[in-house]
């Protein structure tokens, strides 16, 4: 079946390429009993406790080191509020969270494979890179089914929705993200635009119009016209002196436009198997609107020829915008974090809609982010310990890590309004998951 559907996909991944602190419960003992009311909503309040964990050890193996996070107290908010959950889940059910960091996600994949094939178990949870391992490992059926573990509710808020969409085929789901991968929130398209650059042109920023649900395409390409400038006079405009109406690069903005824009080449049948179905009209007329926003309106594009001949290529357009020569920029979150230090005012904006008619904000996250993932491998004791405290992480991080990712992280360090604090929350909670993209990637495949 994923042949004929790659075939059929084709035409349209063509047409993107175009762009280029717990006591822990003494034995016998009510397991609240020295939890205060504030502590006891630190985890899902659907989730019976059990002391069945005492003494085990839950491994997990990842790609990311701040989603495991770090062994000891850490300056850095994120990374010590996901030491703080691991210290709070350890103590409380008195288990102990092995977190093994490997930084190379091919590695992590193969490790994963040699597991599954010689059945050690040695594994609870893989976060794993998106499109590059963790789609392999499930067609080639290194995965288990998500939806057959106990204890987990994928219908609660700190478990992304979309990845019902994203990763499911027929009543199997092998991938998830939710609130337990603060890394993969960090991922997720963004558009910053430079305040005082707004200011020099007497325009209101555009929080209004994104609080309201009118920021679309078209604002977008009004806001940028005619903004590109040759500021040398050397007849050509390039990313060294130059300004610019917009800049990114194309495995960041292409994509985010075009899926913030709800392009999709599936929907579901009832039994929910994907089927091709394209809207080519409407694919057409969203490919004009981010050709001319990206070529016509000459841009700052890195192409993906231009990061083969020069790996650093990527990170030109945050300096072009932290410089001040660009009005705005179509990345992620994380990068705004590299602009704390900008002398510029500037804020952060959800992708914009298609048209006022779109009915949510879509928040394209990068196939580079990692999903959690369970291997094959384990017992049916192992997987009864997987699911409880896949629920227990994920819950736990809602309660205690994303509030200080958003205030601490995304907030804070990178937004430098209130305004942009509310389009943060925005873009944290309508995050997108294609279909086509996560299993028709070429990497994927």
């Amino acid at each position: 079946m994923y042949k004929k559907l790659l075939v059929l996909l084709l035409c349209g991944v063509m047409m993107i390429a175009m762009l280029a602190s717990c006591v822990n419960p003494d034995e016998g003992e009510d397991s609240s009993e020295g939890i205060s009311e504030e502590e006891s909503h630190w985890v899902s309040p659907d989730l019976a406790y059990s002391d069945a964990y005492k003494g085990k050890e839950l491994v997990i193996l990842s790609n990311k080191d701040t989603d495991i996070g770090p062994e000891e107290n850490s300056s850095d908010p994120l990374e010590d509020a996901v030491y703080r959950r691991n210290d709070m889940i350890e103590s409380y059910y008195g288990i102990e969270i092995n977190g093994l960091h490997v930084e190379d996600y091919i590695t992590l994949g193969q490790d994963v494979k040699t597991d599954v094939t010689a059945g050690t178990g040695e594994y609870h949870i893989v976060y794993q890179h998106m499109v590059d391992s963790a789609t392999n490992l499930a067609l080639g059926n290194n995965l288990y089914k998500l939806n057959d573990l106990e204890h987990v509710n994928f219908d609660q808020p700190w478990w992304d929705q979309d990845c019902k969409k994203g990763f499911v085929i027929g009543d199997s789901m092998m991938m998830v993200c939710g609130d337990l991968l603060p890394s993969t929130m960090m991922i997720t398209a963004a558009v910053i635009f430079n305040k005082n650059l707004f200011d020099e042109r007497s325009w209101d920023y555009p929080y209004d119009d994104a609080r309201e649900g009118t920021w679309t395409l078209d604002d977008m390409l009004e806001l940028t016209k005619d903004q590109t400038k040759d500021l040398n006079g050397d007849g050509k405009v390039a990313y060294q002196d130059d300004f610019y109406g917009l800049v990114g690069w194309s495995l960041d903005c292409d994509y985010n436009f075009f899926f913030g824009a709800g392009c999709t080449m599936f929907t579901f049948d009832d039994e929910h198997l994907p089927v091709y179905e394209a809207n080519a009209d409407r694919l057409q007329t969203i490919y004009d609107k981010i050709y001319e926003l990206i070529v016509t309106q000459q841009s700052f594009h890195v192409t993906v020829q231009e990061y083969l001949a020069n790996p650093g290529m990527p990170g030109e357009p945050a300096n072009v915008f932290k410089a001040g020569r660009a009005l705005m920029f179509a990345g992620y979150l994380s990068g705004a974090i590299g602009l704390r230090d900008m002398e510029n005012d500037f804020g952060i904006l959800p992708q914009p809609k298609y048209d006022e008619k779109q009915e949510e904000y879509l928040s394209f996250v990068n196939g580079a982010a990692p999903v959690a993932c369970v291997p094959k491998s384990l017992s049916d004791e192992q997987l009864e310990i997987t699911g409880y405290m896949m629920e227990v992480l994920s819950s736990s991080s809602y309660y205690m890590v994303t509030e200080t990712l958003y205030e601490k992280v995304a907030k804070s360090k990178t937004a430098r309004d209130p305004e942009s604090a509310e389009m943060v929350d925005i873009i944290i909670r309508h995050k997108v998951f294609d279909f086509g993209y996560t299993h028709f990637h070429h990497k994927a495949l």
